[in-house]
């Protein structure tokens, strides 16, 4: 025993050096809801601002719930929808792409929601396919799944630009989630536009909301998923529902939470992700003002369609 203390005092503090660091969070940029009126080839000019504050940040990817154009009407021409894509590669994609960061996201309903609209949102995607360490892209743009941070993020982005996610859908996603990447991951996010549950008073009724909510939240929670990440109701909101974290992001042009009127604003929000330690911090900020939103002065509780949602100061669990 004397001879292996010394031993022992040698041999620890090498034993420590070697041990790997813990790996560092990984920082995304949510960024959704930006389109202007039906055929708008131009944006607000708070995207400006938001893309100057995501630029700011230097996030290690941008992820955005959809409405990335102002499609869904029927008038629209193809060639008008293709004018609108070239404004969003002109305004959004490449600028981000210049500052070297990876663009993901999911299709609203003002970007696919009626099938002229899905063929030039097909076109324009297969054409400007991000960068990504894709698991399955089979369905790509509609629905597809990636890696973020050398797996230690696994990503999906579900096609829910409509309130109907199938049973087809959930099934592929049940799949997705218990492939050997999500297992392998050490945080799973599903990234989708409609929400589960109503977040702001303008968009709380059927329709605006996904059908069988609770069937889908349901595979969502068996998989291990942290957060699912939602837009259209432009109201940032980080909650949970049953067992599952939500992040209503918000959005260019924000609307007013259910039961509280005068609370609209735009935002972006950084989302800090830890994948060893399972959880995740936000940090948001109202662009027209450029100051922080503390999660503390949201509403503690929203009553909308399929709730309620509990405020939550960050995302635990999802393991």
């Amino acid at each position: 025993m004397p001879l292996l203390r010394p031993l022992l005092a040698l041999l620890l503090p090498a034993l420590l050096s070697a041990a790997p660091p813990p790996a560092p969070p990984l920082r995304l940029a949510i960024l959704g809801d930006f389109n202007g009126p039906y055929g708008a080839t131009t944006y607000p000019p708070l995207l400006g601002r938001a893309l100057a504050q995501v630029q700011a940040w230097q996030p290690d990817a941008v992820l955005s719930p959809g409405d990335l154009v102002a499609g869904q009407s029927p008038r629209l021409s193809a060639g008008q929808v293709r004018a609108m894509w070239a404004a969003f590669d002109r305004e959004v994609r490449a600028p981000l792409a210049q500052a070297g960061l990876p663009f993901a996201f999911t299709l609203g309903n003002h970007d696919a929601a009626l099938p002229g609209d899905r063929r030039e949102a097909a076109r324009y995607w297969q054409a400007h396919a991000p960068a990504l360490a894709y698991v399955d892209r089979a369905g790509f743009p509609f629905r597809f799944s990636f890696t973020l941070g050398g797996g230690q993020v696994f990503v999906v982005s579900l096609d829910a630009s409509g309130p109907t996610v199938d049973a087809a859908q959930r099934r592929w996603l049940a799949a997705q989630l218990a492939s050997g990447p999500a297992r392998a991951a050490g945080v799973r996010l599903v990234l989708g536009h409609l929400p589960l549950a109503g977040v702001s008073a303008d968009k709380n009724r059927p329709g605006e909301v996904i059908r069988e909510a609770g069937a889908l939240r349901q595979v969502m929670e068996e998989g291990g998923v942290l957060a699912y990440l939602h837009g259209h109701h432009a109201a940032f909101y980080p909650g949970r529902l049953g067992g599952l974290n939500v992040l209503s992001a918000g959005g260019i042009g924000g609307r007013a939470y259910v039961g509280f009127p005068g609370t609209a604003r735009s935002t972006v929000t950084l989302l800090t992700v830890w994948p060893a330690q399972g959880h995740a911090t936000f940090q948001t900020v109202d662009v027209a003002t450029g100051k922080a939103v503390p999660t503390e002065t949201l509403p503690a509780r929203l009553e909308g369609l399929g709730g309620p949602l509990e405020r939550v100061e960050r995302f635990e669990g999802g393991r």
